[in-house]
């Protein structure tokens, strides 16, 4: 069977591709943050950049959008649009990436 194999039961997918497909959906879905949360932006910036800030703190905030408790002009929006979790792979690929 799959066991001791590498093989995740039922998908086929070895565990290494099963984390390198959750590191590019990860990455996809941070790509939409970082217009605006640039690592290095342009001018006086109000939106703090990502990279390196602790997953904790990213996921507390983006949930604090999306439930309304933290108002914004375009993240509340935004927030709304991700499951929990979105919110996790988001926060842990910027918590992993060097600022």
């Amino acid at each position: 069977g799959a066991r001791g194999s590498g093989l995740l039961p039922a998908t086929g997918w070895t565990a290494a591709a099963a984390d390198a497909a959750t590191t590019t959906h990860a990455r996809n879905l941070a790509s939409a943050c970082s217009a605006c949360h640039a690592r290095n932006p342009v001018g006086e910036s109000a939106i703090m950049p990502l990279e390196g800030r602790a997953a904790a703190d990213i996921a507390r905030r983006m949930r604090a959008f999306r439930s309304g408790e933290r108002a914004g002009t375009v993240m509340p929006q935004l927030a709304r649009g991700y499951t929990d979790a979105d919110i996790d792979a988001i926060a842990a690929w910027f918590a992993g990436q060097r600022p």
